[in-house]
């Protein structure tokens, strides 16, 4: 039934500051109504929107489906005693609304993902046995003054009951198991395949945003992204290195209220038909955070820093 991530609401206060860092991250900021609504260059669809208000919170999280797919998840969310209610925030999109068994907010839409703007991708990449840039230079540092993510790519949530969410987001939405370690994080993708993950869940005392990831064009923006944030003054988190559920390269920076924002590039897709995958079911988190990294994961790398209700 879900099939894809369309963007992340958050509330913050203080929605200059939310601003200033994710545009220097590399999203572009336009007023909507009375929050800020983030874009990436090119890609007619908002990925973030930032709502004014204290403390700092995930407010929901925007998913999409077809005709066929609503129809589904709305039956099943009446079979399932899951309350549709109307928009509890002043937004200017339809869909529906219900809240997860932890009291998160989910919209889902009638919507496919704007196309991403593939103008501005690098050169082919010169591999052994596979020298297609040839006679040409990379050109790293002319060409990528700053990082200039294509989409947004998922996002992990804090959850109470990690194997609670896992039955809700299966059962009644449609998603799927990737790759799991105990009950404390959990992989989810789309019905209709895609990325490794859409949507990911790390054990906590409440909910809560971990992070949002953004894709990027290669590893040379991962790291121009990072280090215009690091020179800025924001705060490293734990990077470069390249993740085992996923198998994605990645970096994250803090943002200024404590939650992640991840750059990514090569991430595994399964297909629709996923009879060939084989879900990794780990002992500890230790099993999927990294296969390298050049610094260890810090020990506050899985700490939830929103408020509790």
């Amino acid at each position: 039934m879900i099939r894809s991530l369309l963007h992340v609401g958050m509330v913050v206060p203080d929605l200059e500051v939310g601003r200033a860092f994710y545009e220097l991250f590399g999203l572009q900021a336009r007023a909507c109504g009375n929050d800020l609504v983030f874009r990436c260059q090119g890609r007619d669809q908002d990925q973030i929107r930032l709502m004014q208000g204290s403390p700092k919170k995930l407010a929901y999280t925007s998913l999409g489906t077809n005709e066929a797919g609503m129809a589904a998840l709305t039956g099943k969310l009446r079979q399932a005693g899951v309350a549709i209610q109307g928009a509890p925030f002043d937004v200017p999109f339809g869909g529906i609304w219900f809240q997860d068994p932890h009291g998160d907010w989910l919209n889902v839409q009638v919507a496919e993902p704007a196309p991403a703007c593939t103008a501005n991708l690098p050169p082919e990449i010169n591999a052994h046995g596979r020298y297609r840039r040839v006679g040409r230079a990379c050109r790293v540092e002319t060409r990528h003054k700053k990082a200039k993510p294509l989409r947004l790519g998922h996002l992990i949530k804090f959850s109470p009951d990690v194997p609670r969410s896992i039955q809700f987001y299966t059962e009644l939405l449609g998603m799927k198991v990737s790759d799991q370690a105990a009950d404390v994080i959990a992989f989810l993708r789309g019905s209709a395949g895609g990325d490794h993950h859409m949507v990911a869940f790390a054990k906590s005392t409440h909910t809560g945003l971990h992070h949002v990831s953004f894709e990027v064009a290669d590893l040379d923006e991962i790291e121009i992204g990072a280090q215009t944030l690091l020179r800025a003054g924001y705060r490293d988190a734990f990077g470069l290195g390249r993740h085992i559920g996923g198998s994605n390269y990645f970096h994250y920076i803090r943002d200024p209220w404590g939650s992640l924002a991840e750059y990514f590039w090569d991430i595994d897709v399964i297909p629709e038909d996923d009879s060939d995958w084989q879900p990794l079911v780990a002992e500890s988190p230790k099993d999927v955070i990294a296969v390298w990294s050049a610094t260890p994961p810090p020990e506050d790398f899985i700490v939830n820093f929103e408020e509790a209700p």
